[in-house]
Order: structure tokens, then C-alpha cells, then sequence
């Protein structure tokens, strides 16, 4: 299995632990703190094998690099036309995952097992990535709150994995419940979150255990 520690890092750092919309708005000083806790999300999964060589330092501080680039293309396309900025996140993406193929081999014997790193790169993808389309493309409310969903999603993401569908059935209720008690505007994401949260963990688990 192959192991996507650099395509981790970099989704860690534009998804994880932040709303990937408004880093679209920083400038100035929060521009450059998020381009400082990007380098430190890249260095957090790959520190313990690209460090080890030349090769490999090249490859984090050039990689670095670039992301700092995307971010600065994504302020900058976004006061121009905020359509560029999936073409920007797309690039990003495929970039991380062609580093990772070409250099698979530097990446072996991490900290972090390839099985690791792909159950976490499913629950960004179950968590971030559906509230990425929820905030972009449908409803496409760029400052959704979304917090609800994605602890949701992570709740199913979890116990699908493990095998717990009862406990899935009941993070679902709870979800629910939390919505009728505390959000009370009912609208899709109701229904569509639970449901993509589903099948993409679905996926997930017959990628990893395939």
C-alpha cells in the first residue's frame, strides 16, 4: 500500500482545522501564519524520512514552496475569479500525489504506516472534503457552518471502519437530534451528509482492507 504522506500533509493543511474558504480572504500576517502551519502540517507526517537525505529535504522544501504559491494564487484569484480557485486546489492536489508516486520510496518506513496514513486521509475526505463541496458547489455557501456535519461524518467514518453498525445508526440519531434540537432550519445537508458520509466510508474501508 502506498503510502500519501505528502498529499496527507498538504489536505491537513488547507482542510484540516480550519475553514478553507476564509483562507481565501487572509492577508498580511494571516497569510503568513497559514503558510507557516502548512509547512509545519507537510513536516509533521514526512519529517521522519525526507529529513534523512538530501533527496529528501529538496523534495519538502520545494513542495513547501509550492504550497505557499497556492496560497498566495488563492487570495490573489479570489478578489480576481473565484472560479480559478478550484483549478488551484485541483493543481495542489495533483502535484502532492505525483511527488508521492515518483518518490513512494523515500516515503517507506515512516512513523505513520501506509495503512495509517490512508485511514486518515479518509476521514479528511468524509469530514473536510464533503463540507468542501457543501461550501463551493451545493448549497455553495463558501462560510457554511458545518461543524455538526463533520463530526457526524467522523462519527461514521469510525464506526463503519470498526465494523459497529449500531453504533453508525446511532451516530446518525444523534446527529439528527442535535440538528432538530439546536439548528432547527431544516434543509438537504440533513440527509446529504449522513448519506455521503456513508458511502465514501464504505469506499474507504474496502480501499484499506481490499
Amino acid at each position: 500500500m502506498l503510502g500519501l504522506n505528502i498529499l496527507l500533509g498538504h489536505v491537513v493543511a488547507d482542510h484540516a482545522f480550519t475553514n478553507n474558504a476564509k483562507i481565501r480572504t487572509y492577508s498580511g500576517i494571516k497569510l503568513i501564519g497559514h503558510i507557516i502551519w502548512s509547512v509545519l502540517a507537510i513536516l509533521a507526517f514526512t519529517f521522519d524520512t525526507l529529513l534523512k537525505s538530501f533527496t529528501g529535504i529538496a523534495i519538502l522544501a520545494g513542495f513547501s514552496s509550492f504550497h505557499a504559491i497556492l496560497d498566495v494564487l488563492r487570495v490573489k484569484w479570489y478578489q480576481k475569479n473565484k472560479k480559478v480557485i478550484d483549478l488551484i486546489e485541483l493543481i495542489g492536489i495533483a502535484v502532492a500525489l505525483t511527488i508521492n508516486l515518483i518518490f513512494a520510496s523515500l516515503l517507506q518506513n515512516s512513523y505513520l504506516s501506509p495503512q495509517f496514513v490512508q485511514y486518515l486521509m479518509g476521514m479528511s475526505v468524509v469530514s473536510v472534503g464533503i463540507t468542501y463541496i457543501f461550501r463551493n458547489y451545493y448549497p455553495g455557501d463558501e462560510f457554511l457552518p458545518d461543524v455538526d456535519g463533520i463530526s457526524e461524518r467522523l462519527a461514521i467514518f469510525v464506526f463503519t471502519l470498526a465494523s459497529k453498525p449500531l453504533l453508525t445508526l446511532i451516530s446518525i440519531g444523534i446527529g439528527l437530534l442535535y440538528r432538530l434540537l439546536f439548528v432547527k432550519r431544516v434543509n438537504h445537508t440533513w440527509w446529504i451528509s449522513p448519506v455521503s458520509g456513508i458511502l465514501l466510508s464504505l469506499l474507504w474501508k474496502w480501499i484499506i482492507y481490499s
